[in-house]
């Protein structure tokens, strides 16, 4: 899921919040929040993200309510598209990233996108991973540490283009692992080596 026009919207909604979220950390943030908690509404992935606590943007609205159904308007169709696509059984999900000839700020993007990743599952109430197979634990990990954008340091040449490709599909893969073992659906996946996507 690459849409410039639903970055673009989201940056939008983004400033009306107040939020210093970027579009790819609010992405993350709805991935991780269905996977977690895949009947969870777009009032209550909002009010979780935006409004958990009272906020500078809650206090200067008269309505928090009538804000947040401003927003669920605008952001219906981006969550829809992101449900669908996260059940969707011909593996059609994809993190939502910047198209940018730049790597770093790809790079920059997908730690963005991993880190709500992580924030989304804790807002959907799922802390511990003991009950589920070690791949996810072991995703978890794998993504608590692609959120370290610092950790890694690109080549500089062709290979920072093919390292880009690797991290967008691991998390690909490893997200619909997830939603598969929290929420089953009738298609299995398999999660590539972490050691091999990660080094």
């Amino acid at each position: 899921m690459s849409s410039e026009k639903d970055i673009e919207q989201i940056k939008a909604d983004l400033v009306t919040l107040g939020s210093e979220l970027s579009p790819s950390e609010v992405h993350g943030t709805l991935c991780g929040a269905l996977c977690g908690k895949n009947d969870m509404n777009i009032h209550e992935w909002l009010s979780l993200t935006f409004f958990q606590q009272d906020n500078e943007t809650s206090k200067a609205v008269n309505s928090r309510e009538l804000l947040l159904g401003a927003i669920a308007e605008s952001f219906k169709g981006f969550f829809l598209k992101t449900a669908t696509a996260l059940s969707d059984n011909n593996l059609n999900f994809y993190p939502l990233l910047p198209d940018d000839d730049s790597e770093s700020v790809q790079l920059i993007a997908i730690a963005e996108w991993a880190q709500g990743f992580l924030m989304g599952l804790s807002l959907a109430g799922i802390k511990k991973f003991s009950d589920y197979p070690a791949e996810v634990t072991e995703f978890v990990e794998a993504m608590a540490s692609i959120a370290n954008v610092d950790d890694y340091e690109l080549a500089g040449d062709e290979t920072d283009e093919e390292a880009i490709v690797e991290f967008i599909e691991f998390i690909r893969i490893g997200v619909l692992l997830i939603n598969e073992e929290i929420n089953p659906i009738r298609v299995p996946v398999d999660i590539p080596d972490s050691d091999e996507t990660l080094h």
